[in-house]
């Protein structure tokens, strides 16, 4: 997953020196980044991941192949034993996402529309600080009781 790729990016922004000078900014864009992380053990192979925003949702297949005939992943989402990132799209600004995650191999759902908070942990202005846009990193957990 690329969850380090919005502080790179702030990083080496930063190193450039301010992007602002008087009323003209520069016209790097950026996307807001939404990282849900599972609990330790929750996968344990191949799975199938729903996630449902406000006014968008995701299925993909996560750690084993697309199955035949099957929709690719998007390439706003990618997944792995530990969690889940929605690199862009309008899911990223949602403060809440349910998921539901399905074991391939037995059809077990090991999350059933849990809710998750995204909560803003970060935000970074590539163009400097008075100038748009201003991106929101959010990450959340998934909690299974």
């Amino acid at each position: 997953m690329r969850r380090a790729l919005p502080f790179v990016v702030a990083a080496v922004i930063a190193a450039l020196g301010p992007a602002c000078a008087g009323d003209t900014c520069t016209l790097l864009g950026c996307d807001d980044d939404t990282i849900i992380t599972y609990p330790p053990g929750l996968v344990d192979g191949a799975y199938d991941l729903d996630v449902v925003g406000a006014s968008t949702s995701y299925h993909a297949r996560c750690l084993g192949p697309v199955p035949p005939g099957g929709t690719p992943n998007s390439p706003e989402l990618s997944c792995d034993a530990d969690g889940f990132e929605l690199m862009v799209g309008a899911a990223t600004s949602d403060r809440t996402l349910r998921v539901t995650i399905t074991d391939v191999d037995t059809e077990t759902e090991l999350a059933v529309d849990v809710e998750v908070a995204a909560d803003a942990v970060d935000e970074f202005a590539p163009n400097g600080p008075d100038c748009a846009p201003v991106c929101i990193v959010r990450n959340g957990a998934l909690m299974i009781r």
